[in-house]
């Protein structure tokens, strides 16, 4: 017989509801910073076109992010007391037509290593587990995805030096390194966020199979291999273009028009899912002046996608 779980304590509880309320599910407007490192380009690319629906936030994961936003402040008062000035705290940094997008945690100057150079400041903290690597190999070895992030920051702001600062979550160990800008590698990092959002479908799976231990927490797996459909958007539609110039700008060829980012999340019902975006879906007609897309499903059935359409008879 199982054991008859402890219960929770009221107080708990609301606590718990509390955290949860007005949970956002926040999307970022383009590619973040943080997923440049990414290996897999055809997840990059589903994010982009928000394929998935939005990350819950629940009350641990929330509490997880406030403790990094502490520990962010923390780690930049140790520079303070070194005598360090600090500043530029969350100035963004923007490439590929602003749909490449992040927010740095702060320039320094005044380091004792090079006091008359300014630096990006990129704080981190960490599990025992995550953060001995790095102490023992510095970054670019120890945690690549960072330092492609930061790459990015210098090769927005035009700085040539980063100072990363990481801290254990275990034992308070702190490792604190100065990296300099390589400038072929953020170009290349910048080139390919670029070629990917300039893809009008789906690029290939970096995994073999469904179960690839390179996939195992990829938020988009479940779109990627067409266990459920991509959600039905601007961004997920055949007549919709990333823009190339401005900030972050989409346009629809449908009705020949710009679109805000509450139009793209709403869509229109002349909206066509880009057929590569259906995984496992044999595209086997068109019909252009009705504007529909005729498809065999997984299962051999036909399913037509079009405006008279409800997206959720696909299966």
């Amino acid at each position: 017989m199982a054991p008859i779980p402890k219960p929770t304590p009221s107080t708990l509880r609301l606590v718990q509801q509390r955290l949860e309320e007005n949970n956002d599910q926040w999307e970022s407007v383009g590619v973040p910073a943080g997923d440049i490192g990414i290996e897999c380009d055809r997840q990059i690319w589903l994010a982009f076109r928000r394929a998935s629906v939005p990350e819950f936030i629940d009350w641990r994961k929330r509490r997880i992010f406030e403790r990094g936003e502490i520990e962010e402040e923390r780690l930049l008062d140790l520079l303070r007391l070194a005598g360090c000035e600090v500043w530029g705290q969350q100035d963004r940094v923007r490439a590929a037509g602003g749909h490449l997008r992040g927010k740095i945690d702060g320039r320094v100057l005044g380091l004792l290593e090079a006091p008359n150079t300014e630096h990006v400041v990129e704080c981190k903290s960490a599990k025992e587990e995550y953060f001995k690597p790095v102490k023992k190999h510095g970054v670019k070895i120890g945690m690549p995805k960072h330092y492609a992030t930061f790459q990015f920051y210098m090769y927005g702001l035009g700085l040539n030096r980063v100072y990363y600062m990481m801290s254990c979550k275990n034992t308070e160990d702190l490792h604190f390194e100065r990296v300099h800008y390589d400038a072929e590698f953020a170009m290349r990092q910048v080139a390919r966020i670029e070629r990917i959002i300039n893809m009008p479908e789906p690029p290939s799976r970096l995994c073999t199979k469904r179960d690839d231990f390179r996939g195992k927490f990829c938020r988009q797996a479940e779109v990627c291999w067409g266990e459920v459909m991509p959600r039905s958007h601007c961004r997920s539609c055949i007549h919709a273009t990333p823009l190339m110039d401005g900030n972050a700008g989409w346009d629809c060829s449908r009705w020949s028009k710009p679109l805000s980012l509450a139009e793209q999340d709403a869509g229109c019902p002349a909206h066509l899912f880009i057929p590569k975006m259906l995984a496992g879906y044999e595209q086997v007609d068109c019909d252009p002046e009705n504007e529909t897309i005729t498809y065999r499903t997984p299962s051999g059935a036909l399913w037509i996608d079009g405006a008279a359409n409800d997206n959720e008879d696909a299966a």
